[in-house]
């Protein structure tokens, strides 16, 4: 058995979400901040999707399990310690990024998806937009080195294992070497 549908949409429509944002990321903090208002309300906007996807995904894998796959007890512990590192990212960097704008008086506010008004969260007591902006970027690079992890790992799995685990996350077989006829 592979992943479902729901779980490989989940995973998908993330990981493509996850690789503009920080693209766009990027942009703008390449100084182009002004001239990418545009860049801007995309970003915000992708962000809210993160947002609303990651504890859609969590309800989600209450419901669909990964498939198993023969692994020592540490191999199963850093896995799951991984994917909750990951679980938790997707949830914190949006919201950090969303605590942390704040839009320049002559700004009109911001608009989600360039049509919804979005409110602008004031923040924790205490902590300036700017910090929680720094926060913002520090967990940005956790996450893309946590992703990284995972891209490698799966890779260890499709070319040493040879498990299927990348099968099933594209296409929802898992067939892997212990499973192939000869």
């Amino acid at each position: 058995m592979g992943w479902s549908l729901r779980a490989r949409s989940f995973l998908w429509l993330t990981a493509i979400a996850v690789v503009i944002q920080w693209g766009i990321g990027l942009f703008l903090l390449g100084g182009m901040a002004m001239a990418g208002n545009l860049w801007l309300t995309i970003h915000l906007s992708l962000g809210l999707i993160l947002l609303a996807l990651s504890p859609l995904r969590l309800v989600s894998r209450l419901f669909d399990h990964a498939p198993r796959h023969v692994r020592s007890p540490l191999a199963a512990i850093v896995a799951g310690l991984a994917h909750a590192g990951l679980y938790a990212l997707l949830l914190l960097v949006p919201l950090t990024g969303w605590l942390g704008y704040r839009p320049a008086p002559f700004m009109p506010p911001p608009l989600a998806f360039d049509l919804l008004p979005m409110p602008v969260l004031t923040g924790l007591e205490g902590v300036s937009p700017r910090t929680m902006l720094s926060l913002h970027a520090q967990l940005t690079w956790a996450l893309v080195a946590l992703v990284v992890v995972h891209v490698l790992a799966v890779l260890f799995h499709a070319v040493v294992l040879r498990d299927g685990t990348l099968g099933g996350m594209l296409h929802g077989r898992n067939r892997g070497a212990a499973d192939r006829r000869p």
